[in-house]
């Protein structure tokens, strides 16, 4: 054999033997750095059963805003405005008497109950400048307005309940939500929002 057949073949053999080496190197690094899945990767955490909930905090004008939108969303046959003041919930509307519209104000002042929903103790309400007996005109009220299912008024006490655990958003969710504070005054208003 000449020299040069043995060098090519040193030179091929040592080639040989670099690929083989590093095929295996590649092997062992992929087998440690990317092992197979196991079954246990796809098995979800066993759930808590809590639900989900989470904090939402708003102010005044970001709510009377979201109040003045849904009520241009549904308008009915009587006009009417519900806003939150400096340290009331303020309704206003209007009824046709003796051929001219005649202004009507309620001031509400709100509290949390203890299971979330808000209750709207009725303070004043006034017809034009008059102000009238609270407990006659709600019942009044009660029977000229169409309120929705999950407000609730008790004439005799003065009181409205807006029932928010009870408010609906989609059939097919469980979404519930419950109010934490209502404070008017420090501009402060946070409830949450529970995916059952």
């Amino acid at each position: 054999m000449k020299k040069s057949e043995q060098v090519w073949k040193i030179a091929f053999l040592s080639l040989l033997g670099f690929v083989l080496v590093t095929i295996i190197v590649a092997f062992v690094l992929l087998q440690r750095y990317f092992p197979e899945v196991e079954e246990q990767h796809f098995v979800p955490q066993q759930p808590t059963g809590e639900e989900a909930t989470f904090h939402i905090q708003t102010d005044k004008a970001r709510l009377n805003s979201l109040i003045a939108s849904k009520i241009a969303e549904h308008p009915g046959d009587i006009r009417y405005i519900v806003e939150l003041m400096d340290d009331s919930v303020q309704f206003r509307s209007a009824f046709w008497m003796l051929g001219q519209e005649v202004p009507v104000t309620i001031n509400f002042y709100p509290r949390v109950t203890p299971n979330g929903d808000l209750l709207l103790e009725v303070r004043t309400f006034s017809i034009g400048i008059l102000n009238l007996p609270v407990d006659q005109v709600m019942q009044i009220l009660t029977n000229w307005l169409e309120l929705a299912d999950w407000i609730v008024t008790y004439p005799s006490d003065k009181l409205v309940e807006v029932k928010i655990t009870e408010l609906q958003i989609d059939e097919n969710e469980s979404i519930m939500f419950r109010f934490l504070t209502f404070d008017l005054t420090q501009d402060k208003i946070e409830l949450e929002m529970i995916f059952k």
